[in-house]
């Protein structure tokens, strides 16, 4: 039911719009720049908690843990100035992870900015603190009237949960968490894109041709697959076709580790039988996996992988990420879980050749799923 206007403080519309969306804590320290997010936060006690930590890099952190376990974005606070500076750390953790939470920074009252108030930093710009995160978040806002508020939060949430994902920041004045107007909060499902982007049926086709021709296919898992909660389509496709599963250092856990058809970790600090595999590979298939030098070993051909000769089928949410480091022969732009679905659709009943090669794959590997890390993986030559 959509509601009429009511007098709302900013800090008010901060704190309802994170309960409507399902938030259910936020972390920070009550400072001079937050104490009027704090207030709000006792008086939303029945919705949402307030943990109070020691340290604003600690505050992130929490909110990072909390989306990496639970797949929901929650929100950090802090005041102004040097300490919230300390977050830093915890946002690019963040955004290098693609990890989604909220920050929400305190700033100099609108009529104040450029006096040096509350720690301001204003010798090049006034109220300049979005600028030292603006590389590791998706995108930051300043809004400068009480109006304005309420749409900066929904942009805000969906810039934070669409696409890849990352950390956000909205800095706000001190005068617009404390001053109050009739507005509208907007609920989110007005709001937002509630489907998951799918790849082209064309690419599907393309892939599935690939695959039904391939001698040796090796699934790689980054951590699109767990964000995407797609696990349960993951080993679908693997059992599907007969294909072991590696997984970058992002996607550990997208494939239970005593599955017969879990090859181990890649890269420079992963398992033996993880490299072998996807270096004997004559098709891979990545998913949601950027092929960064450290799960790639440095890209030096042979190690992790061998593209080309081996063939690429890249399904990420992020085009930008598609051939960016390897070459590709199909591409498939879309939500990892959606992507996995249409593929194993596609793909039919397993074949007599899949089954054939499962079995081989597992009849060559060691019932230890510890001995994997000592190279006694039996892994067909090139």
């Amino acid at each position: 039911m959509r509601e009429s206007g009511i007098r709302r403080t900013g800090a008010a519309m901060v704190v309802e719009y994170a309960v409507r969306q399902g938030g259910r804590f936020a972390a920070g320290i009550p400072g001079h720049g937050s104490w009027a997010i704090s207030d709000e936060l006792l008086n939303h006690s029945n919705a949402i908690r307030g943990i109070q930590v020691m340290h604003e890099q600690s505050a992130v952190h929490v909110a990072d843990g909390h989306y990496r376990a639970t797949g929901h974005p929650m929100m950090a606070f802090t005041s102004i100035g040097p300490g919230a500076v300390n977050t830093a750390v915890g946002v690019a953790t963040a955004f290098a992870d693609s990890t989604a939470l909220l920050l929400v920074t305190g700033s100099p009252l609108s009529h104040m900015r450029g006096h040096s108030v509350l720690q301001e930093f204003d010798r090049t710009h006034v109220a300049d603190f979005p600028r030292l995160l603006e590389p590791v978040v998706k995108e930051w806002w300043q809004p400068s009237r009480l109006d304005e508020i309420p749409f900066v939060l929904h942009r805000a949430w969906n810039q934070m949960v669409s696409g890849r994902p990352g950390p956000v920041l909205i800095d706000l004045a001190l005068d617009l968490q404390t001053d109050a107007a009739e507005v509208n909060l907007p609920e989110p499902v007005t709001r937002e894109a509630r489907s998951r982007p799918r790849p082209s049926a064309d690419d599907v086709e393309r892939a599935v041709r690939l695959l039904r021709a391939a001698e040796r296919p090796v699934i790689v898992a980054g951590g699109g697959v767990i964000t995407s909660d797609a696990t349960l389509e993951l080993r679908s496709l693997a059992e599907r076709i007969g294909a072991p599963v590696v997984t970058t250092w992002m996607g550990k856990g997208a494939i239970d580790e005593t599955h017969a058809l879990s090859g181990g970790g890649i890269g420079d600090t992963a398992t033996t039988s993880g490299n072998r595999l996807a270096a004997a590979a004559d098709v891979i298939v990545a998913i949601g996996c950027r092929f960064t030098d450290w799960s790639s070993s440095s890209f030096r051909k042979g190690v992790t992988f061998s593209i080309p000769p081996a063939r690429l089928i890249h399904i990420d949410i992020d085009p930008r990420e598609i051939g960016k480091n390897y070459p590709v022969d199909v591409a498939m732009v879309g939500d990892a879980r959606e992507a996995l679905h249409d593929l194993v659709d596609a793909l039919g009943p397993a074949s007599a050749r899949a089954t054939g090669r499962r079995d081989s794959y597992l009849d060559s590997c060691p019932v230890d799923v510890g001995r994997r890390n000592t190279g006694e993986f039996a892994v067909p030559a090139n």
